[in-house]
């Protein structure tokens, strides 16, 4: 059940480097502490800490536990590196992983870089970041000119399997399996991107991927998953109070951005091509329907939005066929990828896959409608980018009147940054909403 958070006097943190200093808590001596993840995009850490006389950063730069290792002599040794980082936030006091409202469960990332200064021997200042691990080795390239014989979903696989050594899922895609991919000598994460770009129109519900982080999961579960929203199972992950009648609020500040000109850029995407299979031409005029080359609401029917009523989010614009400016909504065109081999071996017809790119954008943009930054009480539901993009919270807020507004209700969590100094601990949670009378499946409570 979703709750909210629960905080205590003071905030702390734990900061461990395994490798290097083994059991010893650097954390006790933290000036601030940042962790933030983004939905597709994994999470980072920055950590300043107290460093007087520069004996933190004389222990980094010296031998390990066993004597053998420093920072210096192994952070750019592979396999040796990556530097290891292991931390963890709370409030004052809870140590224990099973209270979510009050810490976040240790969690792990790779050391990027460090660096330390001071005006006087007792202030000195030593600042660190690190990024999940997933992130590391995805971008970890040999410019391999290699070919992966499989669909899209399978290519994927492969490289996950060959750059990135840790448990992973990924969605299957309805291609052939004697498709051939050429990594071009692109890193794995270009690679990977260059695919996913076009790609969700050969997903099985047709919605935009998904790619989510864990550095250290539970019950050993997936630390990397490259999904498909449609695929991904929504938890709500917490109750938040602004304005509340008893008790305290658990939103200190909030930030509300809306974009209704969407109306005339995004609400319809079309592309055209030509199939060198075929020979057929497509375009608007051959698709009057609006079925096959269009992404738009009707189309993407699958994906995943917050649960809302008529009060609490925009009315969704007509997008029917054969209507446009300046009486209905506009449309942009998006350009199409090429026809992937020309003698059938994709296994798919070219009409049945070239709204790949314009349903990706069109997917990706329904978090931009309306968007809004709660800056709660620290809560440590917020560990790792696995449910991001799926996941939702619902807010209580209640006027002078004692009526909810219209931000009451369930938002879907594309984000949070983990804030701490020594007295406090905020979480920005980044949330957004879309149309209540979207065609889609509503997620929330």
């Amino acid at each position: 059940m979703a709750k909210a958070p629960k905080p205590e006097a003071a905030p702390a943190v734990m900061v461990k480097f395994p490798d290097l200093s083994g059991d010893i808590d650097w954390g006790k001596q933290f000036s601030s502490f940042e962790f933030k993840g983004m939905l597709n995009g994994g999470y980072i850490v920055r950590a300043e800490l107290f460093d007087p006389h520069f004996n933190l950063l004389k222990q980094l730069m010296s031998s390990g536990t066993g004597g053998e290792q420093q920072y210096l002599m192994q952070a750019r040794q592979m396999p040796k590196g990556p530097i290891l980082v292991e931390f963890q936030i709370r409030w004052h006091g809870e140590k224990e992983v099973n209270y979510p409202e009050k810490t976040t469960r240790v969690q792990s990332a790779f050391l990027l870089s460090v660096a330390a200064g001071g005006s006087a021997p007792d202030k000195g200042l030593l600042t660190f970041v690190a990024i999940d691990p997933p992130s590391w080795y995805l971008n970890t390239g040999d410019a391999s000119g290699t070919v992966l014989q499989g669909n899209v979903g399978g290519a994927i696989k492969q490289v996950l399997d060959k750059y990135c050594p840790i448990k992973h899922e990924v969605s299957k895609t309805n291609d052939s399996e004697q498709n051939k991919w050429w990594m071009m000598r692109q890193d794995p994460k270009t690679f990977i991107a260059s695919l996913t770009d076009w790609s969700s129109a050969i997903t099985s519900g047709k919605t935009q991927w998904i790619i989510g982080m864990d550095g250290k999961p539970v019950e050993g579960g997936p630390q990397l998953i490259i999904k498909e929203q449609n695929e991904l199972k929504s938890e709500q992950r917490a109750l938040y109070h602004l304005w509340t009648t008893e008790g305290h609020d658990s939103v200190n500040t909030w930030e509300l951005m809306t974009d209704n000109a969407l109306a005339i850029t995004n609400a319809k995407l079309v592309t055209s091509g030509i199939s060198a299979m075929s020979g057929g031409y497509m375009d608007k005029i051959t698709d009057r329907e609006e079925k096959k080359l269009w992404a738009k609401d009707k189309t993407t029917g699958n994906k995943k939005i917050a649960k809302a009523k008529d009060w609490q989010a925009f009315a969704k614009p007509d997008d029917s066929a054969g209507k446009g400016p300046p009486d209905q909504i506009g449309y942009s065109a998006i350009t199409s990828i090429p026809e992937v081999y020309s003698a059938g071996d994709m296994g798919m017809n070219f009409v049945d896959y070239i709204d790949g790119r314009p349903r990706a954008m069109y997917l990706n943009l329904v978090n931009a409608l309306m968007r809004m930054k709660l800056t709660v009480l620290g809560h440590g539901v917020y560990d790792n980018t696995l449910g991001l993009g799926v996941d939702t919270v619902f807010l209580q807020w209640f006027g002078a009147d004692g009526q909810p507004w219209f931000a009451t209700g369930n938002w879907v969590v594309n984000g949070f940054h983990h804030r701490v100094k020594r007295l406090t601990w905020w979480t920005d949670v980044y949330v957004s909403r879309y149309d209540h009378d979207s065609e889609a499946v509503k997620v929330g409570g």
